[in-house]
């Protein structure tokens, strides 16, 4: 049965129901609830007289207050539908347009292959690097990929290309079922790129202690960046939850003492950070890899 046909059926199962409510109103009023409907109940004296003298008319009444307040409803949601999704369709579009904005992302790392991307999946829970390192391989994996607009002869906007989502489901249809959870990690990914101030095509994992080349020293903003994660990892709770809902609340403009706390790190890691402070740090890093 269509959606139309359902419809109709519902329609014609409620209008069957009133007329019955009305008819066994009427058999109780003996027919008057029909003329009362019809002609209106009359005013004042002969209103009264009719009130106290039949019983059946209080039942007329809350049917017809209920038949009304269905009618009121049914009006409001007929009123208030076409503004709703207007207003919300509006508000799709400039998200859609905002988006479109944003360059293609770069990376310096190489396409992740699927093992690697189960690996982390199964690794994710076990630190917070681990948390970040997964969802740093999504945002390189869709640096790779075309997740592109598609438009018709016309010009006109009919989709888009399958990107992640479509790789996953050819590649590994296992954490496709998961792509809400997948997101939320890549998404924890790119928020702590903007926490860091890092900016592309450095990627992500590069401020994680076991991130960046084994031979290369850091550059400044790396370091700075990797000090603010310490800052950022530090104030969480173990586990991956308290994690992410604390770089929610960082990137959030509406949680003020987490936004000024942000820009108090960022000031003294750009000014304390030096060329000095930089090769102590890495010598640090150097000694505690071979012990």
């Amino acid at each position: 049965m269509s959606a139309r046909s359902r419809r109709r059926a519902n329609a014609a199962k409620k209008r069957r129901r009133r007329e019955r409510e009305f008819m066994g109103i009427c058999e109780l009023t003996e027919g008057r609830a029909a003329a009362w409907r019809r002609e209106g109940l009359g005013e004042g004296e002969e209103f009264l007289l009719t009130l106290f003298r039949d019983a059946g008319l209080f039942h007329y009444l809350a049917w017809r207050r209920r038949y009304a307040s269905r009618q009121v409803e049914r009006l409001r949601q007929a009123v208030r539908r076409p503004l709703y999704y207007a207003a919300e369709n509006a508000r799709r579009r400039a998200l859609a347009a905002e988006r479109r904005k944003v360059r293609a992302r770069r990376t310096t790392n190489p396409c992740p292959t699927k093992e690697q991307l189960l690996d982390a999946w199964l690794m994710r829970r076990k630190s917070h690097e681990d948390a970040i390192r997964f969802g740093s391989l999504v945002e390189d994996l869709e640096c790779y990929l075309d997740n592109s607009l598609v438009r018709d002869a016309d010009g006109v906007i009919v989709g888009r290309r399958p990107g992640v989502k479509g790789w996953l489901k050819e590649n590994i249809p296992a954490l496709a079922l998961q792509y809400t959870t997948v997101m939320r990690y890549k998404a924890a990914a790119r928020k702590v790129k903007q926490i860091s101030g890092m900016s592309d095509p450095t990627p992500v994992d590069a401020i994680l202690p076991a991130g960046g080349a084994a031979g290369d020293v850091p550059v400044v903003e790396v370091v700075r960046a990797r000090a603010i994660w310490e800052e950022v990892s530090g104030g969480a709770s173990r586990s991956t939850t308290s994690l992410l809902a604390r770089i929610d609340a960082l990137v959030d403009p509406l949680r003020i003492d987490d936004a000024n706390m942000l820009a108090s790190w960022r000031e003294r890691y750009e000014n304390e950070i030096t060329e000095r402070t930089k090769k102590r740090w890495w010598l640090r890093r150097l000694w505690k890899r071979t012990g």
